[in-house]
């Protein structure tokens, strides 16, 4: 029962940080790698997604526009 809860919040992590990613590749906010290749891209925005996860960065929510604010609460990133 204890792995199962530590894999269950590692999953949910996972998912967090993929759904910050998300947010990052739609531009908005972060930072997107305009150049490279897809996979250059993806790995730039989870790095700045895992960052935002840990508490390192913010989303600033004054800075967002009315469909990244949308997002952004829809999934509780805020």
């Amino acid at each position: 029962m204890y792995l199962d809860n530590i894999i269950n919040k590692q999953m949910n992590d996972i998912q967090t940080i993929d759904t910050i990613a998300r947010g990052i590749m739609a531009s908005y906010y972060g930072s997107r790698q305009r150049c490279g290749t897809e996979t250059q891209k993806w790995t730039y925005a989870i790095l700045q997604a895992r960052e935002i996860f840990k508490g390192d960065s913010k989303i600033d929510k004054n800075d967002l526009s009315d469909e990244a604010f949308k997002y952004c609460k829809e999934h509780e990133l805020i």
